[in-house]
């Protein structure tokens, strides 16, 4: 092999090493960011259902009703906007090698 060959060979693998951490890392960063905002929504909904048990038989009930109903939508907002994150062609691949899975 001639100098221009692997010097060829060098630049390409170096290109193709960088693409594929590049993909990853972005992925990462997007999945890290639903997880977190679903791990947000779960705390938000434990404080929320722990105000609705406690405000049972109360007159703020039906507030803590409605406040919990808010937060159990947001909850499964963000479970759905994560697993269709998860889902898309391009992350799909990175997301199972780093260990995301779908949230039931």
């Amino acid at each position: 092999m001639d100098l221009v060959t692997i010097i060829a060979c060098v630049v390409a693998f170096i290109s193709t090493i960088s693409f594929l951490m590049l993909w990853f890392l972005t992925v990462y960063r997007e999945l890290w960011s639903r997880i977190d905002t679903v791990n947000s929504a779960e705390d938000q909904l434990a404080a929320c259902r722990k105000n609705h048990m406690l405000s049972s038989g109360s007159s703020d009930e039906q507030a803590a009703k409605s406040i919990l109903a808010r937060s159990l939508d947001i909850y499964n907002q963000s479970v759905t906007l994560y697993n269709q994150t998860l889902n898309r062609p391009w992350n799909r691949i990175p997301g199972f090698l780093m260990g995301f899975r779908q949230i039931k």
